[in-house]
């Protein structure tokens, strides 16, 4: 994926998350979910679907390049670049940069907060007490607990070995309040909030630049408060003393990376709640899990529609572009291991694009020993259309930098166009079947086209000027080798004959390097040319070199 396309999918991604959040606020809102557990579990799905949402989308063929300003010109320089196109991948790195350095700075920042978080972990004495005994005794925790002069605020952390840190200003507190604060910290371990609580910095490291991250930790880290002022009231059996404990020890900002007792912005909803005794019926909770539910995964699917993440149209279409573990130990053709004959034929859908635009897609196929194509894939594409003119090996980055340099229109329908001709090509050579080959696997070259093929896109993969027409002085070379075309059974049977003329370039060491159909007969196309590029020839010397030559050869088929 290009820098462009990967700066232009992290702001759709933003924008998705951003609608899924507004909408989970308001939903929050108009269905008043006082419930702590019922908000903690929503906004952790939501955090969830967020960061997963990337990745279970089907990402679109993108467009147009985001970060190029196109001039409409297609004349180009000596340096092979469009002229008039003006690169300005200068702020997309500049955005990447911004993005990584916030990322490396809250890390630091969480580091930091962790090391010191280590420092503090021997301060103090150990709180040994009857209450912290009976707390532990009740909740099944094995906690050290520590008065430490170097917090002003409780303080748990760790995962393996959890430490709980008061402070020593807690000894001079009634009972009560000293139960209160002691219990919501054991209640945090047994929860193992601290791991949580990690895993939700190291995500708003990631995403710092996103407003909606900072909402959605927040929300969290809240509800999980409330969840457990819930469940801290219900060990003590004491309301009161444990909004005095809050009250007490309440602290406007932390500066270690955990979970704050009691945070003064946040005070009074937990106060308003702690004392509230008619929180949400079952039947409530119930009904407003189902509106949630339902509302959240339909303003998934609308964000996604409305903000779509792209890939280049190689990406998008998910097809192989490198040789598949069969090709890479599959057998050449040779005259002693001839392309076998084709027992089954699909002729490829004919997309909607080829009203417009046509093209040729050169495929490398591999067939297994029953005759299956095992594996496809392209190697070479050329397309041209209203706009575009496009001759490329199946190389994603080559192919992006080759459509990007078009004006936006032409560049899409140019992606179209070739999305649509290689998916038909590919769905269409899958369902050939062959008889089964003498060396198995076996993998050859095979060409289709769509629509009217022009002239100049003949053997596009290659320089066509550095190649000499056979006529003239120019004499047709002599073939050493020749394989015998095989008669498809089904043309047999049909009772299609006629004459195939081919196209053909010599390569200088006399193999036929490509080959196209002249003249056609759909039938029997494929069966001449892949004799065709079995053939070998003597090489064609000019001036006492070996030089490439364009020569036309006729296939006669006859049914008998």
């Amino acid at each position: 994926m290009t820098l462009p396309i990967a700066i232009g999918n992290l702001l759709a991604a933003s924008e998705q998350a951003a609608v899924i959040v507004v909408l989970a606020t308001l939903l929050v809102w108009l269905l008043r979910l006082d419930a702590p557990g019922v908000r903690y579990a929503l906004w952790r799905t939501v955090a969830i679907g967020c960061v997963l949402l990337p990745w279970m989308q089907r990402y679109r063929p993108t467009r147009a390049s985001v970060a190029v300003e196109i001039v409409a010109t297609r004349s180009q320089t000596s340096g092979g670049i469009p002229a008039g196109i003006t690169p300005h991948f200068d702020i997309a790195l500049v955005v990447l940069a911004l993005v990584g350095a916030g990322a490396m700075v809250r890390l630091a920042w969480l580091l930091a907060g962790i090391l010191r978080l280590r420092q503090l972990r021997r301060s103090g004495v150990s709180a040994d007490s009857d209450i912290q005994e009976d707390l532990q005794r009740t909740l099944g925790t094995r906690t050290e607990v520590r008065h430490s002069t170097r917090v002003s605020q409780p303080v748990t952390f760790g995962m393996r070995k959890p430490v709980v840190l008061v402070p020593e200003s807690l000894r001079t507190q009634p009972p009560d309040i000293q139960r209160a604060v002691i219990g919501h910290e054991l209640i945090h371990v047994k929860r193992h909030d601290w791991a949580w609580l990690l895993v939700e910095e190291f995500a708003l490291s990631l995403f710092w630049f996103h407003p909606a991250a900072w909402w959605v930790a927040s929300r969290i880290q809240l509800a999980r408060e409330e969840v457990v002022d819930e469940l801290a009231v219900l060990l003590t059996g004491r309301r009161r003393p444990y909004v005095e404990a809050l009250l007490a020890f309440s602290d406007p900002l932390s500066i270690v990376p955990t979970a704050a007792f009691a945070r003064r912005r946040h005070l009074l909803r937990r106060i308003a709640l702690i004392s509230r005794e008619d929180l949400m019926s079952s039947k409530r909770i119930v009904a407003s899990c189902a509106v949630v539910a339902l509302v959240l995964p339909l303003s998934a699917w609308r964000a996604v529609s409305a903000f779509p993440l792209h890939a280049s149209f190689a990406q998008a279409s998910g097809r192989p572009t490198g040789a598949g573990p069969l090709e890479q130990r599959a057998h050449p053709v040779t005259p002693e291991n001839p392309v076998p004959r084709r027992v089954h034929y699909e002729p490829p859908a004919v997309p909607d694009v080829t009203e417009t635009a046509s093209g040729r897609i050169t495929m490398k196929i591999t067939v297994d020993s029953s005759g299956t194509v095992a594996e496809a894939r392209p190697t070479n594409v050329a397309v041209k259309g209203d706009g575009f003119d496009i001759a490329a090996d199946y190389v994603p980055a080559k192919l992006d930098a080759l459509i990007s340099s078009l004006n936006p229109e032409a560049a899409s329908n140019a992606r179209q166009a070739v999305t649509a001709f290689v998916d038909s090509a590919v769905t269409s050579v899958r369902a050939w079947r062959y008889d089964p080959p003498a060396e198995a696997p076996l993998t050859f070259n095979i060409t289709i086209r769509f629509g009217d093929e022009p002239e100049q896109m003949a053997f596009s993969s290659r320089d066509p000027g550095k190649a000499l027409r056979v006529g003239g002085n120019i004499k047709a070379p002599i073939k050493i080798t020749d394989a015998r075309p095989v008669y498809p059974e089904d043309a047999r049977a049909a009772g299609i004959s006629g004459v195939v003329i081919i196209e053909a370039r010599i390569g200088v060491d006399g193999g036929v390097e490509e080959a196209r159909v002249i003249k056609s007969i759909p039938a029997l196309d494929q069966a001449a040319l892949d004799a065709v590029k079995q053939w070998k020839f003597v090489p064609t010397l000019m001036n006492g070199e070996p030089v490439a030559v364009i020569m036309t050869v006729t296939i006669n088929f006859e049914a008998k």
